[in-house]
């Protein structure tokens, strides 16, 4: 089974998207990747006082991959000049499209390694529509499935219309769950409504089990089309020997930096 991406047509787009500084922003971030993105309610959220709206973005697909590796590949700095390189490449894109947010209100959060603070994003991406709940413990977008990052947010004094959370509880329920089946220490629960076992998932990590990828996530027959290639995989899975693979793959020299994260030594008990 396969979910195709979904498209949008002329003047399907929400209003608030057309005003500024909106329009800059969604169509920035929308270049390097970041192609999802909905509104959550703002309400009892303690990031900025009198928030009324948090506007989340994630990037489906390699997308933002592309972006990024092209960008190194133009200047091979974006990669060597930093020891969190993808972050930072994202960063400095919101410091473009956003250069001087009102303080008081409008205020970004990364969701990233050297992030200044700790937000739970699947919450607000599932309120804004971005995905549902999966047994894997990411959220199931409906244009790409598991392969779905969230990147940012930004929180805001200004009453935005919400997206809303996804209709129904998505494919995960009545699916033959494959990803189950993958998975070689039995972290992804049998049914839905269990939390997937992401000590047993570290503790596998740790000893070197599934490295460089997630048998689970690559059994999801949901968005096919958006697989992220075995190259950002890696990276994700292990920052030092993605980095290094990726710098071989570029034909870009040492850096100095040894590639941070994730520490699944740290996720585990």
């Amino acid at each position: 089974m396969m979910m195709r991406a979904m498209t949008s047509t002329p003047g399907t787009e929400p209003a608030w998207h057309g005003r500024e500084p909106w329009r800059g922003i969604v169509d920035g971030l929308a270049s390097i990747g970041l192609n999802a993105v909905g509104v959550a309610s703002g309400e009892g959220v303690d990031v900025l006082p009198g928030c009324r709206s948090v506007v989340v973005f994630g990037s489906g697909g390699p997308a933002l991959w592309d972006a990024f590796t092209q960008a190194c590949s133009s200047d091979p700095t974006v990669l060597t000049a930093h020891a969190h390189p993808l972050d930072r490449f994202i960063a400095r894109t919101l410091a473009s499209v956003d250069p001087v947010p009102d303080a008081a209100h409008r205020m970004w959060v990364r969701c990233a390694f050297d992030a200044e603070r700790f937000v739970d994003f699947r919450p607000l991406a599932q309120e804004a529509g971005l995905g549902w709940p999966s047994r894997l413990g990411l959220l199931l977008s409906p244009a790409h499935g598991p392969w779905m990052g969230l990147r940012a947010a930004c929180f805001t004094t200004e009453a935005l219309p919400v997206t809303g959370a996804l209709p129904g509880a998505g494919p995960c329920g009545p699916c033959a769950a494959p990803c189950e089946q993958a998975c070689p220490v039995s972290a992804v629960p049998a049914s839905t409504g269990v939390r997937f076992d992401i000590q047993a998932c570290a503790s596998h990590k740790q000893a070197g089990g599934c490295h460089g990828h997630c048998k689970a996530r690559q059994a999801c027959p949901y968005g096919l089309e958006s697989v992220y290639p075995p190259l950002e995989q890696a990276y994700h899975d292990d920052r030092r020997t993605g980095r290094q693979r990726l710098a071989r793959h570029l034909r870009i020299g040492a850096d100095g930096h040894i590639g941070e994260g994730p520490y699944w030594s740290s996720w585990v008990e």
